[in-house]
C-alpha cells in the first residue's frame, strides 16, 4: 500500500465544526471561485458539491497533474490538511494561494461542506 501524501508524524487535532460559521467562512474566503454548480468543465474552480468523499481530482474541472493522478478521497483530515497550506500537498495546485492557518475556521468549512 503507498504512503498518503497527507500522512504526518503526529496525530491531527480536528476541532468540532459548526456548519453555520462555516458557511459564513465559505462565502467570505472561498466562493469568489468554488461554487454547488452541477459539475461542469469550463467553472473557474471545482464545484465543490458534494465533495467530501470523493476521489480528489475527480470532477470535470482541469485539475493539475498531480492531483489528477492522486488516487486518495477527500477525507475530513485530508481537506483540513490541505486548506491549511494546499502547495504543501500539491506543489502545482491550480488552487490561488489561499492558507487558512485557523483550525477552527477549517473545521467550520468542512462541517459545511459536510452538510451539503
Amino acid at each position: 500500500m503507498s504512503q498518503s501524501r497527507f500522512d504526518v508524524n503526529d496525530q491531527v487535532q480536528i476541532p468540532n465544526g459548526d456548519a453555520k460559521r462555516g458557511q459564513q467562512m465559505f462565502e467570505f474566503k472561498c466562493s469568489a471561485c468554488h461554487n454547488f454548480e452541477d459539475d461542469k468543465q469550463e467553472l473557474a474552480a471545482p464545484t465543490l458539491k458534494k465533495i467530501m468523499g470523493k476521489r480528489i481530482g475527480s470532477t470535470l474541472f482541469h485539475y493539475s497533474k498531480s492531483m489528477r493522478n492522486c488516487n486518495e478521497t477527500w477525507t475530513e483530515k485530508n481537506m483540513f490538511l490541505f486548506l491549511k497550506d494546499p502547495k504543501a500537498y500539491f506543489r502545482d495546485t491550480k488552487m490561488a494561494q489561499t492558507k487558512i492557518a485557523n483550525p477552527q475556521e477549517r473545521a467550520d468549512i468542512i462541517a459545511f461542506l459536510k452538510s451539503l
